[in-house]
C-alpha cells in the first residue's frame, strides 16, 4: 500500500512569485510533509459496486507527486486504489505544451484534457494533444486511466468502469498539472479548464464535468457512452453491441447495483439538478451521429432532453448526412470523422484564447474549494471529496428506512435507525424525510422502482389514427416501457393553436379486461374520462395495466420486476415521459386520474412521480385494516403482502395515510362512493383526515378534497363532474 498524508506545503494561488527572465519560469516545485506516513490506508468494499470507492479521503504524500515533464513528456501520479485489484496504483499521463516545453505556459494558457476511446491507450480516438496545444494556446493531458489497453477493457475478467474511477484518474491529472503550475508559482489561465475525448473518452469527460461540476469552462463529448444502459451492462440484446461484463446476481463481484448504474449516467435528471444548486456553468457541447449504433443515438437525444431541463448549457451536434464535408466529418455513424479538428469545429470560438467569444470559468473550481460534491442514489450516495485538491471518491450506504408502527401518525418522523423519535415535524423540511422513508416502505413490498439509467429509447409507434369530432384526433401507439415490455395505449389530441401546448392527463383504467379501451371510449361505457377530457382541452393518454387490454404481460420475474404494481408505477412513469415529450403538451401540467384498480394505480404511480401535478382517485383505496388484504396479493398486485407480510395490516410497512400524505402538497381529490363494498368510505375519511396533517405543514389543506357521492362502487356522473373540474382548476388555471 502506498502512504497517504494530510494535505501540506500549498502554495496560495492568489500570491505568484515574480517571474524570471522571458516572464516565465521553470516548473520546479517544493513540498514540505508535515506529518509522519502513519495514517493507513483503510479501504475496504462495501459490496462490487461500491469496490471501486475509499472509505476515507486521506492525503497522498508529497514526494509521491512528480514534478511536471521539462518539455513534452509523460508521468506517473499515483490514482485512487481499485479494490478489484487490490493494492498502490498509477497511471501514465501524457503533457503537451503550447510551444512543447514548459516555459512557454503563460497567464493566457489553459489545461485541456483529451481522453481515448474504449480499448485505447494514451491519445488513441481522440483529438491531438500537440494539435490542441498548440492551436489553444493550452497544457494538453492525455491519461491511460483505469482499463486502459485491450487486455483490461475488451478482455479483462472485471466489469468495465464505465467512466467512475476512469473519471477521477483523468480529475486527479488534470488537479497535478494545475498544482504543479501553481507550486512553482507560473501564473496559467485557470478558469480555461477543458476537456474532450471521443467514444469511452467521450463518457469519461462527461463523467469528469459531473465528478468536478465548477471545474470545467467547456467540454467537448463526441460520440461518447451516455449511461450504462442495461444492455450495455448486461450484454442484452438492444440499442448497443458494447459488453461492459456486469451481472446481475448480487453475490457476483461483477453485480451491478442500483446506485452505481446511477451515478455512471451523466444525464441522471436528479444528478443535474444537483449540479446546477451547485453552479456548474460549464458549456457542454456533445457531438453524436444520427446513425450511431456503438453508442446508441437515441441516448444523446434522452441526455440532451434532461440537461436542457435542467438548465445545463448544453449544445447538441448531431451529425447528419448533410453535415459530411469529407474533413471533419465523414460519417454519421460512431466514427464521426478527425476527432482532432472536430473540437475546433464545433466549439473553436469559445476555445481560442484570443477570440471574442473566449469562454473562462470565473468562480473558483472544485481544487480550490476543498469541499464534498455528494450525488444520492436510491442505495445511499457517492461523495467526492476534494479535502485534498485532488479527488477521493467513495460510496456511502443508506441507512436502512425505520419502520413506523402506527400509520396514522403521519407527522413522526424517526431517525434512520428506527431509535430516538425527532419531535413532531413541524415543518415541510422535517417531515420531508417521513416522504422518502415512506416510498421505502412501499419498495419493500412492491419492489424497487427502477433507477433512471434504466430507462430505454420509447420507441413510439402509431398504429392507427382516427379523427373525431370538433378536430379531436384519437392515436393508439405502443411505446417501449423496458427491455422486454412495450405498452398499448390510446392517446388524444386536440387542436392546439401553433406553438401552444396544452395540460396533459393520465388516464387509468378498471379492473376491465379491455383495458385502456374503456377510458377511451372504444366501449360504450360511462368511464370514458380519456375522451371527456380531451374535449375538454386537455391532451390525454390511456395506457394498459399490465395484462389488461391489449398486454401480454405474464409477469415472470426475468423481467425485473416483484410486483405488478411496481411494473404498472414503472409504465406510467414511461407514460409521463412520452407525454412529456409531445409538443403539444405543457410539461408543468400534468396530472392522473384513475377509477378503482386505476384509482390507486394513481395513487402508487403519483407517490413515485413528481411531475404527477394533480391527483384524481375514485373509489381506489380504504385503510388495509378496514379492506380484504388478501385481495392485494395476487400477481397483478403485490404478492409479498402474502409472502413476506402473512396478510397481516400490522406487518405490512405502510398504508393509505401515508401515501396521500407522500403527495404533498400537490392537489388531491378522493371521490368514494358511499356505499362502495369494495373499499370502505370510512377508511378514506380515515386517511384524509391524517394526511390533512402533512397537507397543513404545506399550507395547502385546501387541496385536499374528498367527494362522497351516494352511490356503490362506481364514478357517477357527478363524481366525474367534480373531478374534471378539479383537474381544471388545478391544471388550466394559473402556473
Amino acid at each position: 500500500m502506498e502512504a497517504w498524508y494530510a494535505p501540506v506545503g500549498l502554495i496560495p494561488h492568489q500570491s505568484p512569485a515574480p517571474h524570471g527572465k522571458g516572464g516565465k519560469l521553470a516548473c520546479g516545485c517544493y513540498l514540505r510533509p508535515i506529518m509522519s506516513p502513519s495514517i493507513p490506508l483503510s479501504l475496504r468494499a462495501l459490496a462490487w459496486p461500491l469496490a471501486l470507492l475509499a472509505l476515507n479521503a486521506p492525503a497522498i504524500a508529497a514526494d509521491a507527486w512528480p514534478e511536471l515533464p521539462a518539455k513534452d513528456g509523460a508521468a506517473q501520479i499515483p490514482a485512487q486504489e481499485w479494490l478489484l485489484r487490490p493494492g498502490p496504483r498509477r497511471v501514465e499521463v501524457q503533457v503537451y505544451y503550447p510551444d512543447g516545453t514548459r516555459l512557454s505556459v503563460c497567464p493566457s494558457t489553459g489545461i485541456f484534457l483529451t481522453l481515448h476511446n474504449w480499448g485505447g491507450t494514451h491519445c488513441v480516438g481522440t483529438a491531438s494533444p500537440k494539435e490542441l496545444a498548440r492551436q489553444f494556446d493550452v497544457v494538453a493531458v492525455c491519461v491511460n486511466y483505469l482499463q486502459s489497453g485491450n487486455a483490461d477493457a475488451i478482455n479483462g475478467p472485471e466489469p468495465y468502469d464505465f467512466g467512475w474511477l476512469q473519471a477521477l484518474d483523468a480529475l486527479r491529472a488534470l488537479w497535478w498539472v494545475n498544482d504543479q503550475l501553481d507550486r512553482a508559482r507560473v501564473p496559467f489561465a485557470r478558469g480555461r479548464i477543458f476537456a474532450t475525448g471521443g467514444s469511452g473518452g467521450g463518457n469519461v469527460t462527461l463523467m469528469a464535468n459531473k465528478l468536478a461540476p465548477r471545474t470545467f469552462a467547456l467540454v467537448v463529448d463526441m460520440c461518447g457512452m451516455k449511461k450504462l444502459s442495461d444492455d450495455i451492462a448486461y450484454n442484452l440484446p438492444g440499442g448497443s453491441s458494447l459488453d461492459a461484463r456486469y451481472r446481475r446476481e448480487e453475490g457476483s463481484p461483477a453485480h451491478l447495483a442500483d446506485g452505481a448504474q446511477e451515478i455512471r449516467f451523466v444525464g441522471h435528471p436528479a444528478h443535474l439538478a444537483e449540479m446546477r444548486r451547485l453552479g456548474s456553468t460549464a458549456k457542454i457541447i456533445s457531438v453524436h451521429g444520427v446513425e450511431d449504433a456503438t453508442c446508441p443515438f437515441a441516448d444523446a437525444q434522452e441526455m440532451e432532453f434532461n440537461m436542457k431541463r435542467a438548465g445545463m448549457d448544453f449544445v447538441p451536434v448531431w451529425v447528419t448526412p448533410a453535415m459530411k464535408d469529407g474533413q471533419v466529418f465523414t460519417s454519421t455513424g460512431h466514427a464521426l470523422g478527425n476527432r482532432t479538428l472536430i473540437p475546433d469545429k464545433v466549439a473553436g470560438r469559445w476555445l481560442r484564447a484570443e477570440s471574442a467569444d473566449a469562454i473562462k470559468r470565473k468562480t473558483p473550481s472544485d481544487f480550490e474549494r476543498r469541499d464534498v460534491v455528494r450525488y444520492g442514489t436510491r442505495d445511499g450516495a457517492y461523495e467526492i471529496s476534494y479535502a485534498a485538491g485532488y479527488p477521493v471518491g467513495r460510496f456511502v450506504a443508506a441507512t436502512p428506512a425505520p419502520v413506523y408502527t402506527d400509520r396514522f401518525d403521519v407527522l413522526r418522523v424517526e431517525e434512520g435507525n428506527g431509535s430516538t423519535p425527532v419531535a413532531q415535524a413541524q415543518s415541510p423540511a422535517q417531515w420531508e424525510p417521513r416522504r422518502r422513508h415512506i416510498l421505502a416502505a412501499m419498495e419493500r413490498v412492491m419492489g424497487p422502482l427502477p433507477n433512471p439509467a434504466r430507462r430505454v429509447p420509447l420507441d413510439i409507434r402509431v398504429l392507427e389514427e382516427v379523427r373525431l369530432d370538433a378536430g379531436l384526433i384519437r392515436r393508439k401507439l405502443t411505446y417501449q416501457s423496458d427491455a422486454t415490455d412495450r405498452v398499448a395505449a390510446y392517446l388524444f389530441l386536440p387542436p392546439t393553436e401553433a406553438n401552444a401546448s396544452r395540460p396533459a392527463v393520465l388516464c387509468l383504467h378498471q379492473t376491465a379486461r379491455i383495458g385502456k379501451a374503456e377510458s377511451a371510449g372504444i366501449a360504450a361505457n360511462s368511464l370514458q374520462y380519456a375522451l371527456d377530457l380531451a374535449r375538454r382541452g386537455f391532451v390525454t393518454l390511456a395506457p394498459d395495466y399490465p395484462s389488461f387490454g391489449d398486454s401480454s404481460y405474464d409477469f415472470d420475474a426475468r423481467h425485473g420486476y416483484v410486483s405488478g404494481t411496481m411494473k404498472a408505477i414503472w409504465d406510467n412513469v414511461r407514460a409521463v415521459d412520452l407525454l412529456e415529450g409531445l409538443p403539444a403538451v405543457d410539461a408543468t401540467r400534468l396530472g392522473v386520474i384513475g377509477h378503482s384498480l386505476g384509482g390507486h394505480n394513481a395513487l402508487f404511480t403519483a407517490a413515485f412521480e413528481p411531475r404527477l401535478r394533480v391527483i384524481v382517485s375514485s373509489c381506489g383505496f380504504t385503510t388495509f385494516k378496514k379492506d380484504d388484504l388478501p385481495s392485494w396479493t395476487g400477481k397483478v398486485y403485490m404478492p409479498r403482502i402474502a409472502s413476506h407480510f402473512g396478510n397481516d395490516a400490522a406487518k405490512v410497512p405502510f398504508d393509505f395515510p401515508e401515501i396521500i400524505a407522500a403527495l404533498a402538497p400537490r392537489p388531491f381529490l378522493a371521490c368514494a362512493a358511499v356505499k362502495d363494498s369494495d373499499f370502505d368510505v370510512g377508511g378514506v375519511r380515515d386517511t384524509l383526515e391524517a394526511a390533512r396533517k402533512v397537507y397543513a405543514l404545506y399550507g395547502r389543506a385546501s387541496q385536499l378534497m374528498g367527494y362522497f357521492p351516494d352511490a356503490p362502487h362506481s364514478f357517477p356522473a357527478d363524481a366525474r363532474k367534480v373531478a374534471y373540474e378539479f383537474l381544471s382548476t388545478h391544471l388550466t388555471g394559473p402556473k
